[in-house]
């Protein structure tokens, strides 16, 4: 309803002048509850400073929600650096621990050298130096600018350089024997099972993102004895905690997996059954699975191989470790189509007819990706 200010109105009206007073909702009872009793009592009740707020209508009718300027803008009170001197109950949590009340944010712009502060998306005319100091200079132009640059002075350690990271390397992550034997102190590991990766994931003695391929490390650091037999299966350990383990009476295996095998260890009821595994790759067998000084798990079984003939070889090959008869794919021509024929034929099914790997379907990615967790 339009109302017109008091400085614009008419100082002559043409119309009675109660008609601008807004009476319409408004009988003069409202106003006036005793007029007809010739009682001029004023009690005006719709006046906004004896409203008392909504009322429900009923209990089964409660009240709307509705959110008004005033309950949105109001803001809680954060406890001040102040308030939690007074009085430090009050600090509950890291969450009060705020900065410093005069830090305004993270920077906003470029405090370039000789000009002082300048904005983001202002001139980089005059930034040179600016530029300079960030990242340093370029040393093999501007100070070795006459003589031989410095990194052709050393000779070249290898083709990757040392310490080269390169796939398949076998770099460990670190667990003390301190570290676990703590562990089994404070009674998140069991001294009387074979403590795995699987059981120290498990019992967060290491992290997620410690378990990296090929796996941990156990290291005697200041270790000097440990006190109780203790049976770890890791997948390296150092000459000195190997022998402060067995000292003990426990003992250590060295588990030295592939990587698929290393997933099954530690997502065991992703593969109900067992999966047929590779062995891993030749450095670590050399190194780790099959050395007999780091308790390599397959140590026995290399001893073995190397004792007796290959079953299948005759007099002329008993000499081979694997002989050169028993191979798993075709050597000549002939046996080439025959392998094609058979393929061919058999439609590509596993158990008809062909033993070559191209056939064999149990393998540990197949399965994972037929079955899904129990």
């Amino acid at each position: 309803m339009l109302s017109i200010s008091a400085v614009q109105r008419r100082y002559r009206l043409f119309h009675p002048v109660h008609q601008t007073v807004p009476f319409h909702f408004n009988p003069v009872q409202s106003i006036f509850p005793l007029i007809y009793e010739n009682n001029l009592l004023a009690k005006p009740r719709l006046s906004w400073k004896d409203y008392e707020g909504r009322k429900e209508f009923d209990a089964d009718h409660p009240l709307p929600v509705v959110g008004t300027r005033l309950n949105e803008r109001t803001t809680t009170h954060k406890w001040s650096h102040w308030d939690q001197y007074i009085n430090p109950q009050i600090t509950q949590s890291w969450m009060y621990l705020t900065q410093t009340p005069e830090y305004v944010g993270p920077r906003s712009g470029h405090n370039v050298i000789k000009m002082g502060w300048m904005k983001i998306g202002g001139s980089w005319k005059y930034s040179r130096s600016y530029n300079d100091a960030r990242r340093g200079f370029a040393k093999g132009q501007w100070q070795e600018r006459k003589m031989t640059p410095r990194f052709m002075l050393a000779p070249r350690v290898s083709a990757g350089g040392p310490r080269n990271r390169y796939e398949g390397k076998a770099s460990f992550s670190r667990l003390s024997l301190s570290k676990l034997l703590w562990a089994v102190d404070t009674g998140r590991l069991n001294p009387n099972e074979t403590i795995t990766l699987y059981h120290l994931r498990n019992a967060k003695v290491i992290a997620d993102r410690e378990v990296v391929w090929p796996g941990m490390v156990l290291l005697a650091g200041n270790v000097e004895r440990v006190p109780y037999p203790l049976h770890i299966e890791l997948q390296n350990a150092s000459a000195k905690a190997i022998q402060l383990l067995e000292e003990a009476g426990g003992s250590f295996t060295n588990v030295y997996m592939s990587h698929e095998g290393l997933y099954q260890e530690l997502h065991p009821e992703e593969f109900p059954t067992f999966m047929e595994q590779e062995l891993p790759e030749r450095k670590g067998l050399e190194n780790f699975a099959t050395n007999s000084r780091k308790r390599g798990w397959l140590a026995q079984w290399y001893e073995d191989e190397s004792r007796y003939a290959h079953p299948g070889a005759g007099r002329r090959t008993a000499h081979y470790i694997r002989p050169p008869t028993d191979r798993d794919f075709p050597a000549t021509i002939e046996e080439y189509e025959l392998a094609k024929h058979h393929q061919k034929w058999h439609l590509n099914q596993p158990g008809s007819a062909t033993v070559l790997p191209w056939h064999s379907l149990n393998t540990a990615d197949m399965a994972r990706r037929s079955a899904g967790r129990l």
